[in-house]
């Protein structure tokens, strides 16, 4: 591949890493707001740890991909897609079963 693919490929998986967190913390945060107004505690403290660990794993991809990119040694793209699959792909796996289980946590409050 050439280098611009590479690197247009990679800005747009790290914009997904962001967009991910968003969207997982947003979708916390409405159950979070339910869950307040129907007074189930047990679930609120749910959705915030949940807000606290997808920014604290989201803040973890972050600091390894900084790391790499300051990194003064010669990158290939093997070595991209190494940090790829080690980073990128269990963060979105991690991304979505949170999603899947805000839903669960939402329909409880109801």
């Amino acid at each position: 591949m050439s280098e611009p693919l590479v690197r247009v490929v990679l800005l747009t998986f790290a914009a997904s890493i962001v967009i991910g967190t968003v969207l997982v913390v947003a979708r916390y945060s409405r159950v979070l707001f339910f869950s307040f107004r129907s007074r189930h505690l047990a679930v609120s403290l749910a959705s915030l740890l949940a807000i606290l660990f997808t920014v604290a794993v989201s803040g973890a991809v972050v600091l390894v991909w900084f790391g790499y990119a300051v990194a003064h040694s010669k990158k290939s793209f093997g070595d991209d897609l190494r940090l790829v699959l080690l980073t990128g792909l269990p963060f979105h796996g991690a991304m979505y079963g949170l999603w899947r289980a805000a839903r669960l946590l939402l329909l409880r409050t109801s």
